[in-house]
């Protein structure tokens, strides 16, 4: 059981408010928080209503920019290279450069990711198939898979191929495939899941797996074998698990049935989980000691949050308004 994009529902919900006919003010909302490669500044969406912006702040909060406009954003990401950046709004997938120039629209689809030379971008069409690969620019788009149930791309570390979810049929169970970032070789891995992510090293997988009373973060071997969970069942989850860059902690939202999420920083061998409290959208810094994070905590809003891997430090970057 997956939650959806958390932005798109904000914003859809603050956008039926404002047009209840309330003389309220609508807070802003922050969300989708990614690192640059330097591990200096964050780019992340903000929302009041429908409308929003991709912004980019320095880590600690100071020097906030906007690169560009968008309405119902519900994903900001930089790209490995840090020249540009991917986001989705309405269901299109656009690129924006850093310095806020060059906006091209990509394609249609969501879950975007780019690939580790910043060369490729994959993305579903949006809780359903296929998967699409296209070049930043947006030429050279083609579908690399033809299930109509495919989702969730996540590229392997070498950049030859993605990982997928597929199911037979809607809310159907998932299993983990894998196919060639040209569209060939496509096999499945023989492991029922979702929402997977592959290990630094790429010799292991991180993924979601269904129970009989909710869904468990497992971490197995590409074959299958080696099998690790490190959660228990819970009702639902935000997002595909995140590897810390050594490959040893897997971080990830896990959520009550209510919707409430919060934030856990888990040993990818199954020995510990660390929870560091409310909140979704958690990214690793590049030095894989800072976490960014969104939550409302004693706001209103969502904002974005830093805090150390242990628990420690935990700093707001964006306003309480």
């Amino acid at each position: 059981m997956k939650l959806p994009p958390l932005l798109a529902t904000g914003c859809a919900a603050a956008a039926l408010f404002a047009a209840s006919g309330s003389s309220r003010t609508l807070g802003f909302s922050y969300e989708s928080p990614t690192w640059s490669p330097d591990g200096k500044e964050l780019v992340f969406g903000s929302a009041r209503g429908p409308n929003g912006n991709v912004l980019i702040a320095g880590a600690n909060g100071k020097g906030v920019r906007r690169l560009a406009r968008a309405q119902i954003l519900s994903q900001v990401v930089w790209s490995p290279n840090g020249t540009r950046i991917a986001f989705v709004t309405r269901g299109h997938v656009f690129v924006v450069g850093r310095d806020g120039r060059g906006k091209r629209r990509v394609g249609t689809g969501a879950a975007v990711v780019w690939s580790p030379d910043s060369t490729r971008l994959a993305f579903d069409s949006g809780w359903a198939g296929p998967i699409k690969v296209a070049d930043p620019n947006g030429s050279a788009l083609r579908s690399v898979t033809s299930g109509r149930y495919d989702r969730a791309p996540t590229w392997s570390p070498d950049g030859r191929a993605l990982l997928f979810s597929r199911a037979a049929s809607p809310g159907g169970t998932e299993s983990l495939y894998v196919v060639g970032a040209d569209g060939g070789d496509v096999r499945p891995l023989g492991i029922q899941g979702a929402d997977a992510a592959w290990s630094p090293r790429g010799d292991r997988v991180a993924f979601w797996r269904k129970t009989s009373d909710g869904v468990a973060l497992t971490v197995s071997s590409l074959d299958g074998t080696n099998v690790v969970r490190i959660t228990r069942s819970l009702p639902a989850y935000s997002g595909r698990p995140r590897w810390s860059p050594d490959g040893s902690r897997l971080l990830f939202a896990p959520c009550a049935g209510t919707g409430a999420c919060r934030v856990d920083v888990g040993d990818a061998e199954g020995h510990d989980v660390t929870i560091l409290g409310s909140g979704a959208e958690p990214s690793w810094a590049p030095d894989g000691v800072r976490i960014a994070f969104t939550a409302r905590r004693s706001c209103p809003t969502s904002g974005v949050f830093t805090i150390d891997a242990d628990g420690k430090r935990l700093a707001r970057v964006t306003r309480c308004r």
